[in-house]
Formats: C-alpha cells, structure tokens, sequence
C-alpha cells in the first residue's frame, strides 16, 4: 500500500466515523426538539419558552447541515481511495452534492418565505444559486419537518452507507494484523537470528526472577529495592562495627 492509498484509507474511516457521530447528535438534538415542541403545546406551567423552541431549531440546522458535509466528504474520500485502488468509484449521489452545494452557496441566494431560491441570473454570475435551482421546486425548504434532513435528505442512506465504510476499513485492518502476524511467525520458524532472539525473549519473561531478582520479577520496582537494600546495609542503633568498636 503506497502513501496515497493509505492516506485515503485513513480520511474514509475519518469521515465514516464522523458521519456516525453526527448523525447521533443530529438524532438527539431532532428527539429533544419533538419533545419540546409537544410540551409547549400544552400550554402547562413547566412548558418550554418559545426561546427554546428556537434554540432547537438552531442547532439541528446546524447539526444537520454538519451531517450532510461530512457525508459528502465520505463520498469524495471514498471515490479516492477508489482510484488508487484501481478500481471504479461509486456513482456519486447527485442529490446529497446538490443539497450540499446548495447549503454551501446559500449566503449567495434569495429568501421568501422560508424558502431559499435562487436569484434572478446576472450576465456573467448565472452560477450563482445554481444547485438551489436543480433542487426539487428550483428551491431550498428551511423548515425542519418529517424525517427528512436538511433540504429532503433520507438520512438512513446516509448513516447506512457509513456505516458500510468503517466496517470495511476494519475489516481491511484486521486482515493486515493477520497477515502481519502470520508473517512474523513464518519468519520467526524459518529465520534462526529471529528466532533465537524470540527465544531468549521467552527465557527472560520465563526466567524474570533468576535474572533482575525476586522483588521485581514478584512485581516491585527497581526504586523499592535499592532502598530496602540501602535499609538494610545501615546498623541499627546502639550497635558497634568491626571497625569502629568503643572503649567502654
């Protein structure tokens, strides 16, 4: 696997992964936003605030719209590491980049009623509000209703091809573990340097107390023992050295 294919690899599981985690977060901020909208229809005293009803509604466009970026960047990354494999990549899904390009581009257009549509084309800019006009109805609903995403998107697809992705990455990865394991074994049968090297490693793990001592082959450290050593070579109090005997 050269540099390139393995970069790509790594920037699919990135993006997989982080489609997953947003799609989680865009599920809990959409719960807590029904949640809020029938408690504030009831009208009770610990009913919601208007105020968090828009809070809501911010940040799952916000959430919701991070969801479709980074599934997108799981469709182009997933395109690359297909071409350096040779191999052909997946039909890109037309509507995910219009919706994507659309919310991308979407300081640049109109707004009507809740509606984001494109502007009257000008000579020379007639890319401007180009994706919004290949939407469904030439336009980008702003209401969050349904099941639906952020400009209609199914977010089902999304999360399944997601989840396709990583499961295939560590799928990969765990083949090369294996592979790498079982070469290292051939090597190790077949190379006799490796495996006397392996073999003097078992001895030492086999033979840990015979080698550094019993306190840290039983699980102690080499700090404990140098001052239990250093404790035990002092005299204790009132005895006398060879050397230094008193006069009585």
């Amino acid at each position: 696997m050269n540099d390139n294919e393995e970069q790509a690899r790594f920037f699919v599981r990135t993006w997989a992964e982080a489609v997953l985690r947003q799609a989680e977060r865009a599920q809990a901020i959409r719960r807590k936003a029904v949640q809020d909208d029938r408690n504030y229809e009831r009208m009770e005293d610990w009913s919601p605030p208007m105020e968090v009803l828009e809070e809501n509604f911010r940040a799952q466009w916000a959430e919701e719209h991070q969801l479709v970026w980074a599934a997108h960047q799981l469709e182009r990354w997933d395109a690359r590491l297909r071409r350096e494999r040779g191999q052909e990549p997946c039909g890109e899904d037309p509507f995910l980049k219009d919706v994507r390009d659309a919310l991308e581009h979407l300081d640049e257009v109109d707004f009507v009623q809740d509606r984001a549509i494109s502007p009257v084309p000008v000579r020379g800019k007639k890319y401007i509000g180009r994706a919004i006009r290949k939407l469904p109805g030439g336009a980008l609903d702003l209401h969050l209703s349904g099941a639906a995403l952020v400009g209609g998107i199914p977010p089902q697809a999304i999360e399944a091809r997601a989840l396709e992705a990583v499961r295939a990455v560590e799928q990969e990865l765990e083949q090369e573990q294996r592979e790498q394991h079982a070469a290292f074994v051939y090597a190790a049968e077949h190379d006799p340097e490796l495996r006397d090297l392996v073999q003097q490693i078992a001895d030492f793990y086999a033979h840990a107390e015979s080698l550094i001592g019993p306190p840290i082959a039983s699980g102690g450290n080499l700090v404990s023992t140098t001052k239990g050593e250093a404790t035990a070579a002092q005299p204790s109090p009132g005895t006398t050295s060879v050397s230094g005997s008193r006069d009585d």
